[in-house]
């Protein structure tokens, strides 16, 4: 969403919106220089508005000053100018820094004169942050397979597959082809064997690895492995397998956030006990590294499933931090060692 999107939103949905701190609109009447604020705006701003004059010069001072040549100046607005919407960068007195999307209109009196001028900010920081964490996905995700021919899948209870453009890369078959039927990529004669590898797999919820020969680009054909694992919901329901593809004998990580998760929830007390073990480490010492209670450990250890997965993400990452590496291996085993 940004703020073109609200033009046609009621008055309803806007004070909605203001009551959650998410948009705001301020107005300025050019004959006595009356300036007006919704309370939404004071929110948005991290301003009192019990201390603070509102005013255009003070809603400009708050931007950041990279962004203040792209927002129209009180002299532009009283000439009739303005730039349509645009995105810029808030200093909040609180030393946040925020994201707006930004629109200013002005009202002409009956002459044509600009008469006064209104706008409207929406906050979009969030989806600011979101698409940059998704355009920084897409990188290391073309990384992964510019190194090793690697790329990440993923598909749901049911086989709908979210494939990506690295996988047409690699087969040359289209992406709408391979999306609609993630086993084409699979050679013909092993295609219809490694379906019924995969179902049986998933069907135990278990993590699992497979073994299939894929189509190449330009007609080529060769053997890859699929390391497959188990996303769940909080009521330990698979809500999603997430699926790395690499070269046998390659050495690409096992590394995406939603790889790593599924991976993660696989980890159970015997891992957790190998891994101790490992470190010559008690319960104890576990305890004090992931910032946990003994009791907590102690519970964890004699039935993970009962234990809140926060508690289980601290165990696991400080094993990590010590040097403790948890990989998939044949058969679906969870593979504990030192790095």
């Amino acid at each position: 969403m940004n703020v073109e999107s609200l033009g046609f939103a009621s008055q309803y949905l806007l004070n909605l919106i203001e009551s959650q701190g998410a948009t705001g609109t301020w107005g300025w009447r050019f004959a006595d220089n009356d300036h007006v604020w919704s309370p939404g705006l004071f929110r948005v701003l991290g301003l009192d508005p019990q201390s603070t004059r509102p005013g255009y010069d003070r809603l400009l001072g708050l931007l950041h000053p990279q962004d203040r040549e792209r927002v129209e100046t009180g002299l532009d607005l009283i000439q009739g100018v303005t730039f349509g919407q645009k995105t810029v960068r808030l200093l909040r007195p609180d030393g946040a820094v925020r994201v707006l999307s930004a629109r200013t209109e002005i009202y002409l009196a009956a002459d044509g004169r600009p008469r006064g001028a209104a706008g409207i900010v929406l906050d979009v920081t969030d989806q600011e942050r979101l698409q940059q964490a998704r355009q920084a996905d897409l990188r290391r995700r073309r990384a992964l397979f510019q190194q090793g021919r690697a790329f990440l899948f993923s598909n749901d209870p049911d086989y709908a597959f979210s494939m990506p453009r690295e996988a047409s890369d690699l087969t040359g078959l289209s992406l709408a082809d391979i999306s609609a039927d993630g086993f084409l990529c699979v050679v013909h004669e092993e295609r219809e064997h490694w379906r019924e590898g995969s179902i049986e797999g998933q069907l135990s919820g278990r993590a699992h690895v497979t073994r299939p020969v894929l189509h190449l680009a330009g007609g080529d054909r060769g053997p890859f492995e699929v390391f497959s694992v188990p996303l769940r919901d909080t009521d330990g329901v698979v809500v999603e397998w997430s699926n790395l593809t690499r070269p046998i004998g390659s050495h690409s990580p096992l590394a995406s956030d939603p790889f790593r998760e599924g991976l993660q929830q696989a980890i159970d007390r015997r891992h957790l006990r190998a891994a101790r073990a490992l470190l010559d480490w008690s319960m104890t010492d576990l305890a004090r590294a992931a910032g946990l209670s003994l009791s907590t450990v102690k519970r964890m250890e004699e039935d993970i499933g009962a234990i809140a997965e926060r508690s289980r993400h601290r165990a696991v990452d400080a094993l990590r931090r010590s040097g403790i590496r948890f990989s998939l291996m044949e058969g679906g085993v969870i593979g504990v060692g030192l790095t």
